[in-house]
């Protein structure tokens, strides 16, 4: 997603102002590996939901449990939230606060967003046709101008077909825009008050818009009815930065952990949205597992398990990953590539079990040249606007 997404010089210090969160120093890798999992999370999803659920027991398993990894995007979403209005905090009281901030935020974010658009809508087009880009296409001035979801809402459906999932990347351009101005006049005191009472609000707002069918995709993809969760992120970031002692957080975060935790696991055994409860309770979820995550010292094993290697690779990479998924799934569809498989592997299981891994490796190996090829250039220019 983007920017949760945020450069991993990072820190949790730089991001908390004043905070006694252990994580000193320039890098905080645990918070690479958080963003690891979600990315780890959103792909397995995207690829586990195209299987069959008919072909073998295991595959309906599969199938039925995938929706889970879509909560990766609230994980994004809460580590964009606490990130962003870290830096800003921390900014705050600086020279050229919002002329750095848009600088940075676009270096970071456009380069990748905009050549994506040219590949699929221009480029590919030119090839051949008709391509699977043909209906984003005609409706590109809405993915130009970060209003996907706002078109999807009014729409009432998912009308950019490969490139549905940009309604999250428009989520966070939103935010992006409106808080840094929320930061800078506001105090710790009144942006406290102001993060809570967004999550409370648009957690009323969500569950009754969902009980009108007009509203069925808004509820999902716009951004008044999303940002809660980047809020939550926020919250945790003032919180971080108000001196409280990492103690009193980990002793409330462990209170609320197992009673969120019980709520999510009763929610997805039943298999219904309750509404839209999921995306109020997942993202409450997220930010107190970060907030235990930041209150433990290196030595720990959750943040052993945060550094792990392969989860920071995947940090390091997730904006080119999240990018090009769906893209991906509509260039090599999943008839394509499982009846490529079936001529060399007789078992359905395994059919649908190597589709996946092969679709999740050929996601890594895009985003490692998107990343190498193109962001890491653009980077390199951010330390000028520090």
């Amino acid at each position: 997603m983007v920017e949760s997404i945020m450069s991993s010089n990072v820190t949790a210090k730089s991001a908390t102002v004043g905070s006694t969160v252990w994580c000193a120093g320039q890098h905080c890798p645990e918070l690479d590996g958080v963003r690891g999992l979600a990315i780890l999370m959103v792909t397995l999803y995207r690829f586990m939901k195209e299987v069959d659920p008919t072909a073998h027991p295991i595959l309906a398993i599969v199938h039925r449990f995938a929706p889970i990894g879509e909560r990766g995007v609230d994980l994004f979403f809460v580590l964009s939230g606490f990130l962003i209005t870290g830096i800003l905090l921390q900014t705050k009281s600086r020279d050229g606060y919002f002329r750095k901030f848009f600088i940075r935020r676009s270096l970071r974010i456009f380069p990748l967003y905009f050549s994506a658009l040219i590949f699929c809508l221009w480029i590919i087009p030119s090839f051949y046709s008709p391509t699977p880009f043909d209906k984003p296409r005609a409706e590109q001035v809405y993915l130009w101008t970060y209003m996907t979801n706002v078109r999807m809402s009014w729409l009432n459906e998912w009308s950019f077909g490969p490139l549905d999932h940009f309604w999250s990347l428009a989520v966070e351009e939103h935010f992006y825009l409106v808080w840094p101005f929320v930061v800078f006049f506001l105090s710790n005191k009144l942006l406290l008050r102001l993060s809570v009472a967004i999550i409370i609000l648009v957690g009323i707002a969500r569950m009754i818009a969902s009980t009108h069918r007009e509203f069925d995709v808004a509820v999902d993809v716009l951004t008044v009815f999303r940002c809660d969760s980047l809020c939550f992120g926020a919250l945790l970031a003032v919180i971080l930065a108000s001196a409280v002692e990492p103690k009193r957080i980990e002793v409330v975060a462990r209170w609320t952990l197992p009673p969120l935790t019980l709520s999510l696991i009763g929610i997805v055994a039943i298999g219904s949205r309750l509404g839209t409860l999921p995306s109020s309770l997942c993202p409450a979820f997220w930010m107190i597992a970060l907030a235990i995550l930041l209150s433990r010292p290196p030595t720990h094993w959750l943040s052993k398990i945060a550094r792990v290697g392969f989860l920071s690779w995947l940090g390091k990479y997730s904006y080119g990953m999240y990018v090009v998924q769906l893209p991906l799934v509509s260039l090599l569809t999943t008839q394509m590539v499982t009846g490529f498989l079936a001529n060399v592997i007789p078992s359905p299981l395994v059919v649908f079990l190597a589709y996946i891994l092969f679709m999740f490796v050929m996601t890594m190996v895009l985003g490692y040249l998107s990343f190498h090829l193109l962001e890491k250039h653009f980077l390199k220019l951010k330390p000028k606007w520090s």
